[in-house]
């Protein structure tokens, strides 16, 4: 199916901003976080109090609850700095994701990224379908994949993992990056523009499988 991008988390998120107003960048005494949540009394005050709703969109257990929003539960913490830090300076444009980080310091960003990078990736049993296989390995030689992503695609540091992501995020991201409305990676929107739709399409759920 054809996906639309769309603003997948912006009813929920709005009405938590609403709440939070514009105390996420403060520095002042919190009341204390929740402790149902592994490692939030490690985080700053204000940070513990938006792992929340972060988790309200990229789920509790770290599988999204969101078609659009990624696993960011076992992510390279390279990578999610990097993704933080790129919506914080506007160079990858998300409405919700911009306004949620634009306060944030560069030490909060490390943190956030340090929490989620401990978290258990979580395994969705997605499937593939019928030749997807063939036509993976076909794209992932020509456009050498595998150089940067490794094998197995789990990715490292500052490169992600996509083995086993949500198959409609990718499908999301790789025609963004097609089209150029994501634009921090110069590199992935010239390799993605030879790419099809359909291909994108058959990649992501080879990917989402794995």
């Amino acid at each position: 199916m054809l996906m639309k991008r769309g603003r997948w988390f912006l009813p929920l998120c709005v009405a938590v901003l609403g709440g939070i107003g514009s105390s996420i960048g403060a520095q002042t005494e919190r009341s204390p976080a929740p402790a149902a949540i592994p490692g939030l009394d490690q985080l700053s005050g204000h940070l513990a109090e938006l792992v929340p709703m972060c988790l309200a969109c990229h789920g509790e257990n770290g599988v999204p609850n969101h078609a659009e929003a990624p696993i960011i539960d076992g992510q390279h913490e390279g990578y999610l700095y990097i993704q933080l830090r790129d919506y914080k300076n506007g160079s990858r444009k998300h409405e919700v994701m911009n306004e949620i980080v634009k306060d944030l310091s560069r030490q909060d960003i490390r943190e956030l990224a340090a929490f989620f990078a401990k978290r258990p990736w979580p395994r969705l049993q997605q499937t593939a379908e019928e030749g997807d296989d063939v036509v993976a390995e076909r794209l992932a030689s020509a456009g050498m994949c595998k150089e940067c992503h490794l094998s197995g695609y789990m990715g490292d540091s500052t490169v992600p993992r996509l083995a086993g992501q949500l198959t409609s995020y990718l499908v999301v991201t790789m025609r963004a990056f097609k089209t150029k409305e994501r634009a921090n990676n110069a590199a992935m929107s010239s390799l993605l523009d030879t790419f099809t739709d359909e291909e994108i399409d058959a990649l992501a759920r080879y990917l989402g499988a794995l």
